[in-house]
């Protein structure tokens, strides 16, 4: 029932806002590495009005599936639900990492969320797959720029492409 609620804002809140359509169809994210937490810390940068408005129809088609399997509905937001299925890390070894939240924040018409996961080592062989926001525009743009050892690779993120390893 508190899913049903969260889904019915979040339409109401997309459908309600007036929000100006903007011309840039695009999202950083940016990862780290800890050495001393032996983590990885991902902060992905999203227009708000675009990524609620994909969320909700995410969350939508995945409790149309749920019924249909007679399974329960996930509790978690959508919002993170659908970044975490559209934001992938994986290990050198191909194990994809699980995503923690760690927070978010809105600033004026843009959303930052965090997310962090254990990781051994420094980031150098991970694979990065970022599909945010391409089931909704045919220009999106995704941009990934991780921070390690010393080093900052950028990955450029294009509808139909899939993993990309950080060098």
């Amino acid at each position: 029932m508190r899913l049903r609620a969260l889904w019915i804002a979040l339409t109401a809140l997309v459908i309600a806002s007036p929000v100006e359509a903007h011309p840039l169809h695009t999202s950083l994210a940016e990862i780290t590495y800890d050495q001393g937490a032996k983590e990885i810390r991902v902060s992905v940068r999203v227009f708000v009005d675009d990524f609620s408005k994909a969320a909700v129809a995410y969350a939508g088609a995945r409790a149309v599936t749920a019924r249909a399997a007679r399974t329960p509905a996930s509790s978690e937001s959508p919002l993170l639900m659908y970044a975490r299925a559209s934001f992938v890390v994986a290990d050198r070894s191909g194990r994809v990492l699980s995503l923690a939240s760690c927070g978010g924040k809105r600033v004026g018409d843009l959303m930052w969320i965090c997310f962090h996961s254990s990781a051994l080592s420094g980031l150098g062989g991970f694979r990065v797959a970022d599909r945010i926001l391409f089931d909704l525009y045919a220009d999106q743009i995704n941009i990934v720029q991780a921070t390690f050892g010393g080093k900052k690779v950028s990955l450029l993120f294009t509808r139909g492409d899939g993993f990309k390893r950080i060098d």
